[in-house]
């Protein structure tokens, strides 16, 4: 089995991040996101405010952490 790559120590990172924040917020928002986190010792944005998918210049592959909820009669845009 070949050795984790970085985009993939760098997304387990974001996402221990993002579960550390969740246990001392009721629910996150961009705010609490914005700082993003420190890897290696440079900082990676876990968010981008003007966009939903999103991906930090260090990694390779898109990073989701938000969701929307849709406004009960408006359009799904897709269902995952």
């Amino acid at each position: 089995m070949d050795p984790p790559s970085l985009d993939t120590l760098m997304r387990v990172a974001a996402f221990e991040r993002v579960r550390g924040l969740n246990e001392i917020h009721d629910h996150l928002t961009t705010s609490e996101l914005k700082p993003g986190f420190l890897f290696r010792g440079e900082r990676i944005a876990l968010v981008n405010p003007q966009r939903g998918l999103f991906k930090p210049q260090q990694m390779r592959f898109l990073l989701s952490i938000k969701t929307v909820f849709p406004k009960p009669g408006a359009k799904v845009w897709y269902d995952d």
